[in-house]
């Protein structure tokens, strides 16, 4: 999965937005080795164990499409990691989504919500296939 740089991660775009991609939904890691590689030093975990150990760093397990796959906690006004100077997380640390939205400026003429666009290689479907195939490995 490659990242179109040009595109993606518009801090000016996105800082005068004020996240409203993150208000509306976290975005989820799509890639369970990256995951696994930043939260938990590559280590595989199954799922229990996962489950068990994510509340602590502000993460769930999306699961309302059958596939339980990890994303930031989501509170009333988005994504828990959401702060008054944007996302708190770093670059290395993102939702996979999130690197990978593209802004759009017409956004900003809108009074709420996000026309952003994700690549079809970050939809949401790529991402249950490839949680689905990793829990499978257990």
């Amino acid at each position: 999965m490659q990242l179109q740089k040009r595109e993606s991660l518009n801090y000016p775009l996105c800082r005068k937005c004020g996240g409203r991609c993150c208000q509306g939904s976290p975005g989820l890691w799509i890639d369970p080795q990256r995951f696994l590689a930043i939260f938990f030093a590559g280590k595989p975990l199954p799922l229990e164990q996962m489950r068990e150990r994510l509340p602590a760093l502000g993460l769930v397990l999306w699961e309302k499409s059958g596939v339980p796959m990890p994303a930031p906690l989501t509170l009333v006004n988005g994504c828990a990691f959401l702060d008054k100077d944007g996302c708190s997380f770093s670059v290395f640390e993102r939702p996979c989504q999130c690197l990978a939205l593209i802004p759009d400026v017409e956004t900003l003429a809108q009074s709420e919500g996000s026309l952003c666009r994700l690549p079809k290689e970050f939809n949401q479907e790529i991402c249950q296939q490839k949680w689905q195939d990793y829990w499978q490995s257990f």
